[in-house]
């Protein structure tokens, strides 16, 4: 094998090492290897003939390199107040951080003061909210089910079947919470599959720790 037919060979494997990665960031930086071994092979062997070829290759390897820089740039940047710090190191921790801003950058802050509802059983909850200071009790009807401290997601099982909620939610104190609007928040995961998996995947974490909380209560 001549070395000129190794380079499309490395440049095929870097594509393919590549798509195996979780994260976006690694993806990009082995489609950049590929990219330019790509082009180096095409200029070698019939830079003539190929020249459509060699610009594609180039013009995939820039804009991949640009979303790289933008990629660090948001990183290094990252900083977080105390509740959004709060939130991160409790409930995201996992999450990828520029992930983390994004979620932060399509949501608010909101207070509530005690007794306030924040969602109504058997209504449409067009917003999902994450509890971050005081606490909240869920009611099935007059009787309450469950007691949800910082770091509980309400309305997270409205957001996730699109159906009605499931139980009122009351404020016990004053509190505050983060909130995203329903349609805004979908939109945003449509476009980041990453953060979808990662948002998925702190969902059970907040489910499996209700359920067993849930039973503790009862034994």
């Amino acid at each position: 094998m001549s070395f000129v037919s190794l380079l499309i060979h490395l440049a095929n494997v870097s594509y393919i090492i590549g798509s195996g990665f979780k994260k976006i960031i690694l993806l990009r930086i082995f489609f950049v290897i590929g990219c330019s071994i790509e082009a180096i092979y095409l200029l070698l062997i019939s830079p003539e003939d190929l020249w459509a070829g060699i610009m594609w290759a180039i013009l995939i390897m820039i804009v991949n390199i640009i979303m790289i820089i933008i990629y660090i740039y948001e990183k290094g940047t990252f900083r977080l107040k105390e509740d959004e710090k709060f939130l991160f190191q409790t409930v995201f921790a996992k999450m990828n951080k520029v992930n983390f801003r994004k979620l932060l950058d399509s949501g608010s802050w909101v207070n509530f003061t005690r007794g306030d509802i924040l969602i109504y059983e058997n209504q449409s909850a067009d917003f999902l909210m994450l509890l971050s200071q005081g606490t909240v009790e869920v009611m099935v009807g007059d009787r309450q089910v469950a007691v949800l401290y910082p770091g509980s997601f309400i309305g997270e099982m409205s957001f996730l079947t699109g159906g009605p909620t499931t139980a009122t939610a009351r404020a016990v104190s004053n509190i505050k919470v983060f909130t995203w609007k329903k349609t805004e928040l979908v939109k945003l995961l449509s476009k980041n599959q990453e953060l979808d998996k990662d948002l998925n995947s702190v969902f059970s974490s907040d489910l499996i720790s209700k359920l067993v909380s849930k039973n503790t209560e009862v034994k």
